[in-house]
């Protein structure tokens, strides 16, 4: 992620352009070639590259594109797009294009009265960028409607704050913002809440670095305290408005003031609100979007108050999963297709030796009948009579699934005149590829797909025929990475490519988080690091799958195990110790889905778009009462998801299960203690202060004189030792 703001604009000739915003003050030059590197690495390069900067900082600006590490970023660009800087004055107006990197084909649009022409388009697209994720945009809790200062009901809120997540965007909107500024002599910048100070704060260093002035900032604390104000002298001033869903507040300062109407701005509104055209940012009005026109029965009133404008009280919302609400088909169907076969495992290195949360034997994936079955379906579906060769992902599972799918073709006296050839391969194999003849790429696994983007960049200059992606099987953190890849590797003019995936899984990263947990115990030698240490020995060569979980203190039955009918499967399967990681992948993926997808009521969703807690209620351990479920919920579940440090409720009512699991800890009952233990000492179960003291005190008091106990106790301790001579026993 780069320390600067940018974006991708259009010109009015559809040139597309990369603007990189460099914001007011000291820059870092490896900041400006990191948003180079990133333009240079998107599957498609943009026409050119704009770099903005503010005629104070033209000097260090042009200094900074001297130094070889920039020059290095500025030679990947080279016969492939322009490179301009464009220095602007204190009225957002071009004054000064110099030409670092030229290009033909947009050398003609890059200069001073060119850009001064398109340049409040330039603006516009970036703050768009800025309000793209649509966060500000808060939606009412089930049941619930928000009042707001203003005195008006809705569906809906508005609070910008929550896009000010980067200083990059903060700088950005604080530089439209001197277009709109057309005051002298300022003293003064008004705002209606401290929560966008920051804004403000960064217009003022800006004016004051071009000489400016210094003007004093106040908040107004919204409609509530307007009154109270003291108007300063008229053309003095100058006042930013967070949002507004119906402009009223802009219309009351303009009312209440009598400034003009240029000296007042609300960042953000509905694009459909009166007087929308004077602000800052438009965007459209949620589809379920209710006033308080339209009265819904049983609604409750929720009052936004105070400086950043938060929802008072919202009580917590507690999610039960449920088969009929959370089931999740994607995973069941996978779990269909492999829950007897080891194809799973956990904490292990792949081919490239990078370590992966959950790994994926590829091998056991293309020996798999249900994935040959799925894969010669898409081959005499997808796969175009003018193939010419495929490519594969350089992995020797993906190398395996081409030459399975080169025989298939063979079979069907399809030539593949081009061959087989790995990613690795291809720079200087293209010389011989047919531009227009297609080609079929295969992936066996992969995460966020980045070597198969890298596959559609490099041939983006040799091969314009068709693309027929191929994988086994994605799992990635949320569904929006496997979107982004599908889209990016069939976006093409003449929509010819396409991309199938036998299994794609979203699981978000708590997993992988957990272990990280584990490693740093190691690392820091702490009263943990014993009992975890045979976890990460480094002569494994495999991931974990009876070990994906910590073991039990039951006697002869330490691996946690997959009891008879999972309500999340819906296939028969074999009880054993080797079902861990498919349980870990299939309540990653219900988990995510609950957090992430429309479900058939807010109130199911592991998510809120308020200022609202939502956890797991703990009635979950006991309706999943198979220690194997019950450590795949405190692996995949977020920290925030198992905190009831502010329920004191369900606190307690953790403390009184998890005596009752120390006191069966040899028993089944309590065969899931271990992760208990694990999750209380990272804090990735919280309990309130005084619930975790009784319980780290009652199981010092308490748990001896099994086997493992002192390994089950240091769990719960993070003090770092100097030298640990405890041997676990697990």
């Amino acid at each position: 992620m780069s320390a600067l703001f940018s974006y991708r604009w259009e010109h009015p000739s559809e040139a597309t352009f990369e603007i990189i915003f460099k914001h007011p003050g000291a820059s870092s030059s490896a900041d400006l070639a990191t948003a180079l590197n990133n333009v240079a690495q998107g599957v498609l390069y943009p026409d050119g590259v704009l770099i903005v900067c503010l005629a104070s900082d033209h000097l260090e600006a042009t200094k900074m594109l001297t130094k070889q590490k920039i020059k290095q970023s500025i030679y990947r660009f080279d016969g492939k797009t322009s490179l301009h800087l464009v220095v602007v004055d204190i009225s957002c107006r071009p004054v000064k294009v110099t030409c670092i990197q030229p290009s033909a084909s947009t050398n003609g649009l890059c200069n001073a009265k060119n850009l001064r022409t398109v340049f409040p388009d330039i603006l516009e697209r970036g703050v768009e960028a800025v309000f793209s994720d649509e966060t500000a945009v808060i939606r009412a809790p089930s049941g619930f409607e928000f009042v707001k200062p203003s005195g008006e009901r809705s569906s809906h809120f508005l609070r910008t704050e929550e896009t000010l997540s980067t200083s990059a965007s903060v700088d950005f909107l604080a530089f439209t913002l001197l277009a709109r500024l057309k005051i002298n002599d300022l003293k003064f910048i008004f705002v209606d809440s401290m929560a966008i100070a920051s804004i403000a704060y960064s217009l003022r260093e800006i004016l004051y670095r071009s000489g400016n002035g210094c003007p004093q900032i106040i908040s107004f604390h919204s409609h509530g305290g307007m009154q109270n104000i003291e108007v300063p002298p008229h053309k003095t001033f100058f006042c930013i408005i967070s949002a507004s869903s119906s402009m009223s507040l802009q219309r009351r300062w303009i009312s209440h003031t009598r400034c003009a109407d240029e000296d007042v701005v609300t960042l953000l509104t509905f694009s459909d609100a009166q007087d929308s055209s004077l602000s800052l940012c438009k965007i459209s009005r949620p589809d379920d979007w209710i006033d308080g026109n339209t009265p819904v029965a049983g609604l409750r009133p929720l009052r936004i108050f105070g400086e950043r404008f938060q929802p008072e009280q919202i009580p917590p919302k507690k999610i039960t999963l449920a088969l009929n609400i959370h089931r999740c088909e994607k995973v069941a169907q996978f779990a269909k297709d492999f829950c007897d076969l080891s194809l799973l495992s956990t904490n292990g290195l792949d081919d490239s030796d990078q370590r992966r949360s959950l790994l994926v034997d590829g091998s056991t994936l293309i020996e798999s009948t249900p994935f040959t079955e799925w894969l010669g379906k898409q081959l005499r579906s997808r796969v175009p009579a003018s193939i010419q060769g495929i490519i594969y992902q350089d992995d020797p599972s993906s190398k395996l699934m081409a030459e399975i799918c080169a025989e298939y073709l063979k079979a069907l006296s399809v030539d593949l005149s081009w061959g087989i050839r790995a990613s690795s391969e291809l720079e200087p194999a293209s010389e011989s590829l047919h531009s227009e003849r297609a080609l079929l790429i295969v992936a066996a696994v992969i995460s966020k797909g980045s070597l198969l983007l890298g596959v559609s960049r490099d041939l983006r200059a040799a091969h314009k025929g068709a693309k027929t992606y191929l994988v086994g099987v994605q799992i990635c953190d949320s569904n929006s990475d496997a979107l982004f890849l599908k889209r990016n590797l069939t976006q093409t003019k003449d929509k010819t490519s396409s991309f199938e995936c036998h299994h794609t899984l979203a699981i978000g990263s708590a997993l992988q988080q957990s272990f990280r947990d584990e490693e740093d115990a190691i690392r820091r030698n702490d009263a943990r690091a014993a009992a975890l240490q045979y976890r990460w020995d480094p002569r494994r060569q495999t991931g974990l799958v009876e070990d994906s979980l910590l073991p039990s203190l039951v006697a002869g039955d330490h691996r946690l195990k997959l009891r008879s009918d999972f309500v999340f499967w819906t296939c028969p399967y074999t009880e054993n110790i080797l079902h861990a990681p498919m349980v870990l992948i299939t309540i990653g993926a219900i988990l995510q889905r609950a957090r992430t997808e429309k479900l058939s009521s807010d109130d199911y969703r592991l998510a809120s778009g308020a200022f609202q807690q939502v956890v797991l209620d703990p009635q979950n351990f006991n309706r999943y009462n198979d220690g194997i479920i019950q450590g795949a919920i405190l692996r995949q579940a977020y920290p925030s998801e198992l905190d009831y440090s502010s329920l004191p409720i369900e606190s307690r009512y953790m403390v009184l299960l998890l005596k009752k699991m120390f006191i069966s800890r040899s028993r089944q009952q309590g065969e899931a203690i271990s992760e208990f233990a694990f999750a209380i000492g990272t804090g990735r179960l919280k309990l309130q202060s005084a619930d975790k003291t009784e319980i780290i005190n009652w199981v010092k008091a308490n748990v001896s004189g099994l086997p493992g106990d002192q390994e089950l106790k240091s769990l719960l301790d993070t003090t770092v030792s100097e030298q640990s001579d405890c041997l676990a026993e697990f």
